[in-house]
């Protein structure tokens, strides 16, 4: 269970070989915004085949509705497996990690186009999925998934906003979405929005928006704390008419049927996040080791002395924890056993270590720890936003709560 399997070890090498040719020349270009990330997202995607990967099960699934079958996805296509990559969410995992100990901004901007084609596949007529998942899949476009809102960070359901109202064959969204990752140059946009009136009026779904339509439009890169490598930003939406086939999923009279497939999406969200934090935590500690054994002061090497050789230790102990429970949400999900409460205990311990070991290799490293020259400042910066995106801190605590105390 804690080890990689053959196939997962030849997926981490190629990733990281990957990542050292062709991410790790590109950053400097990538944290200034000389260099926008779509192209290595593309070359990514092609070079180590997940293009490929991903469109398999979006296929059989488009031919499945095409022939009436709407249920019973194929062995692997489970979204809680993570889409295409043989149905294995270690390989997901492995996947982002590698990407993540150079750049999280990248590992974002991946899973913010994949999630938007995934919600489309997961739910989304056989139409909807060969227009836009599979041109996502492909990387031959770029998709971003938009709930958030203005006001409606944490309570995204209950303090919705946007609106979709039935328009004769289709829909008219009115509304705005803040802080969606590859808004600024995304192609394909998953809106969420509560439905107006008539039949599932009160429920929140998703609607396919592409840029170029009528009443779309997006705001400039905003400017951030960190993840400079990936673009987020505002979406406005003004009697956007989108057809009927581009609803995601069925309106239905009851609430109760409320965005289950986007509570799946949160989900899967929360289970890929934990890896991402693994990739910072792993680089920190690599840094750190080494530079503390060959960094010599007072004639000794630094490890040697009790506040560096303690630090080092609580950190070994942050990636040992991190890793454990990287390899348990791929467990769970292969056996269909994830649920909130994991998921949540996963986010939360992993995002609070990859900010807490970031700093702790930052003041391992000293004055040279504190500059762009060395990637630790650029991962600090990076890690934060694991502790406010896809659920701050505090609501995967409430979660956790939640879930413990309702078993009595």
């Amino acid at each position: 269970m804690f080890e990689l399997d053959e196939t997962q070890q030849l997926m981490q090498d190629a990733v990281r070989a990957w990542c050292e040719r062709e991410l790790v020349p590109a950053v400097p270009a990538l944290e200034t915004g000389k260099q926008l990330p779509y192209e290595l997202l593309r070359a990514l995607m092609t070079d180590l085949g997940l293009a490929e990967a991903l469109v398999g099960p979006a296929e059989r699934r488009a031919i499945k509705l095409e022939g009436g079958v709407e249920n019973e996805p194929d062995s692997g296509e489970s979204s809680d497996s993570g889409p295409g990559l043989g149905g294995d969410p270690m390989l997901a995992s492995v996947l982002l990690k590698e990407i993540c100990r150079v750049s999280p901004g990248l590992g974002m901007v991946l899973i913010a186009s994949v999630g938007c084609g995934t919600a489309i596949q997961a739910a989304g007529g056989a139409k909807a999925i060969r227009d836009y998942a599979i041109p996502i899949f492909r990387a031959e476009k770029i998709g971003a998934w938009a709930l958030t809102e203005p006001g409606a960070g944490s309570d995204a359901f209950g303090s919705m906003r946007t609106a979709a109202k039935p328009d004769g064959d289709g829909f008219v969204l009115n509304g705005q979405k803040t802080f969606i990752s590859n808004a600024p140059y995304a192609d394909i946009f998953a809106i969420y929005a509560r439905v107006a009136s008539g039949d599932g009026a009160g429920a929140v779904r998703a609607f396919v928006a592409e840029r170029g339509m009528s009443g779309l439009e997006t705001g400039p890169p905003m400017r951030k704390m960190g993840l400079h490598d990936s673009p987020t930003g505002e979406i406005f939406l003004n009697d956007c008419r989108v057809p009927a086939e581009n609803l995601i999923g069925r309106l239905e009279a009851k609430r109760a049927a409320d965005s289950s497939s986007t509570l799946d999406t949160l989900n899967l969200e929360r289970t890929v996040m934990p890896a991402m934090c693994l990739g910072i935590i792993e680089r920190c500690v690599e840094e750190s080791v080494r530079y503390a054994v060959e960094r010599e002061q007072f004639g000794r090497p630094i490890a040697d002395f009790q506040g560096i050789a303690f630090k080092l230790a609580r950190m070994e102990l942050a990636l040992e924890n991190a890793r454990n429970l990287v390899f348990k949400l791929a467990w769970a999900q292969q056996r269909g056993k994830l649920d909130a409460r994991l998921a949540s205990l996963a986010k939360l311990y992993c995002a609070e270590q990859a900010v807490a070991v970031s700093l702790d290799a930052i003041q391992i490293h000293g004055g040279a720890g504190y500059t762009a020259d060395l990637p630790l400042e650029k991962l600090m910066r990076d890690a934060k936003v694991f502790e406010i995106g896809g659920g701050t801190n505090e609501i995967q605590l409430q979660t956790i709560a939640r879930a413990i105390t309702s078993r009595r």
